[in-house]
């Protein structure tokens, strides 16, 4: 069921750029506070992977990670039907993850996630040039696109679509 008052599921690469590469809290503390607000209010998402993630690339005492645990309500468990929008993506993408890496990736979770919502994904992935190359693994904006599903690539434009002015 898509929701009233969209919002948005986002991706493990954008809460690391938005933490660790463009906008640091200790820096931008009223960044923070807005997309603090955006979480309690329950309009800022993301599956439970995307945690799974920060964990497998992060030391427990990592101030992202602390922050992340911090914020648990923003990780949602996988229903169902985002199941199944998952095992699609796979069949429709099978390259999209890759097999290799010890932790899985949240990638399928995260566009699963924002197609069963109606909500708009937000990465920092840019898309891959598919046409130009078709043996390169498609990025988030690919999948998005491919089922209809709006993506955020560039952190500005969230801030902007948000009317946020620091």
């Amino acid at each position: 069921m898509l929701e009233l008052f969209p919002g948005y599921c986002i991706d493990t690469s954008a809460v690391i750029d938005l933490w660790r590469r463009v906008y640091a809290p200790d820096v931008f503390p009223s960044v923070w506070k807005e997309i603090e607000n955006l979480i309690s209010q329950r309009y800022l998402i993301t599956p439970h992977e995307v945690l799974n993630e920060l964990e497998g690339y992060f030391d427990k005492n990592d101030e992202l990670l602390k922050w992340a645990k911090k914020h648990k309500t923003m990780f949602k468990d996988l229903d169902d039907a985002q199941l199944q929008q998952v095992q699609n993506i796979l069949k429709e993408f099978p390259r999209f993850v890759d097999e290799n890496k010890e932790t899985p990736e949240a990638d399928p979770f995260v566009v699963a996630l924002a197609m069963s919502k109606g909500w708009t994904v937000i990465t920092s992935e840019q898309p891959a040039n598919l046409n130009a190359n078709p043996g390169a693994r498609p990025k988030i904006p690919n999948v998005c696109e491919h089922y209809n599903v709006k993506c955020i690539y560039q952190l500005l434009e969230f801030f902007r679509e948000q009317k946020w002015k620091f």
